[in-house]
């Protein structure tokens, strides 16, 4: 009798507790399928809500900060790492969206020209013999030439090419921030051409110049590539690739990134790629003229004139593979284009247009006084606009 008791109580026992696990378990699971709930609600919120910011168009701006300026009139402004250099014949300065000042110099130049790569900027005289290079702290280097300057450009670590032209010499000269010589290429019509145009790689490492010749009654362009790193040092001249165009000038040719440079012919876009020899990736025939080109993270925009729209112009924009990403046609007469990470700003100074690269428009509307510059930041909704009275800093809205 008394082990049947035991029994029976031990069965009570064991019912209490398999009632106590099976509560604790459905108690867990509602708290899974609430919180799964939840989960769930937020997602499509979360969603809903970034659908809606990818389908919204701006059509006004509110004026975060507006500071007065009074800039001359022969006053010329260029974007520096989402910044402004305004630069002049009597010197340059560089300031942000609310009109702070970065640095400024002072110098006399009859042709002031300006290159830039991110942090770093050279100013120099064309037809002169002057370069000055500026990091983000100030001047770092002032380089004088022997013979005259014209064309140079510069790299995100402040090495500066520079093509240097006198009667009888055409020299190609890269220097270090500090104004050191680092190499001296000598160009002759008979081996190499004339160079056209000159690009660094951001490091500074290799260098694209466009060369143009006559060969034999023909006239060719070329697109050489030189490594000035150790893959460089044991080639002749650091050349390390190249590419000839025949029938073909190329005027334009430029680094991307690192890796990936594009040279724009009358006739041809090409893309190369390479991290010490860059090799030809895309060839794009051309049979319009291109209006304008513009670049920058890794995209490349041509402007032609839109035959199917009158007074129109299309824009089509390629990356840095070499493939049509956008082709858009628009009305606007414009006067600049800004390529900034996924989109495309066009404008002139009194209005403005703003498109992804699926196409759609983002903003269209327009300023609220005649600007001559538009700097967008690193938020899609924030620009810095520029005239010679004011500098504003905005917010689309």
């Amino acid at each position: 009798m008394a082990g049947l008791l035991e029994r029976l109580k031990s069965n009570k026992d064991d019912a209490r507790r398999d009632e106590y696990y099976w509560r604790i378990r459905r108690h867990r699971r509602l708290i899974l399928y609430r919180v799964t709930g939840i989960i769930i609600a937020l997602a499509v919120v979360g969603c809903a809500l970034y659908i809606s910011y990818l389908n919204k168009e701006y059509t006004d701006y509110d004026i975060a900060s507006d500071e007065d300026r009074r800039d001359s009139e022969d006053a010329q402004y260029v974007p520096y790492n989402g910044n402004v250099i305004k630069y002049s014949r009597d010197g340059a300065e560089a300031f942000d969206g609310r009109n702070n000042a970065l640095w400024n110099i002072t110098f006399e130049m009859q042709n002031p020209r300006v290159a830039t790569c991110k942090g770093y900027a050279a100013l120099g005289d064309f037809k002169g013999n002057m370069i000055y290079v500026i990091s983000a702290e100030g001047q770092i280097g002032e380089i004088e030439t022997k013979i005259p300057i014209t064309t140079f450009c510069v790299s995100s670590q402040g090495v500066v090419a520079a093509v240097l032209e006198d009667e009888g010499s055409t020299k190609i000269n890269l220097y270090s921030p500090e104004s050191e010589l680092l190499a001296e290429m000598k160009c002759t019509m008979t081996r190499s051409g004339y160079p056209i145009d000159i690009s660094l790689s951001e490091d500074g490492m290799k260098l694209a110049v466009s060369y143009i010749r006559v060969d034999n009654g023909e006239m060719k362009s070329s697109v050489a590539f030189y490594n000035f790193d150790e893959v460089g040092q044991n080639e002749i001249d650091n050349y390390v690739s190249g590419y000839d165009y025949v029938d073909c000038v190329i005027p334009k040719v430029r680094f991307l990134d690192n890796e990936t440079a594009f040279a724009l012919g009358d006739s041809r876009l090409v893309f190369y790629k390479g991290a010490q020899k860059p090799v030809s990736i895309s060839d794009i025939l051309i049979d319009e003229e291109v209006r304008s080109v513009y670049c920058g993270e890794n995209k490349v925009a041509l402007v032609f004139r839109d035959t199917d729209n009158a007074g129109g112009y299309r824009v089509d924009v390629y990356g840095s593979d070499g493939q049509l990403d956008m082709r858009k046609s628009i009305d606007m007469a414009y006067t600049d284009m800004v390529i900034k990470k996924d989109r495309m700003i066009v404008y002139n100074d009194t209005e403005c247009e703003m498109y992804k690269y699926n196409g759609r428009k983002k903003y269209q509307g327009g300023f609220k006084e005649s600007m001559l510059l538009l700097v967008p930041g690193d938020s899609l909704t924030k620009w810095t606009l520029v005239n010679r009275d004011t500098v504003q800093s905005v917010r689309l809205r």
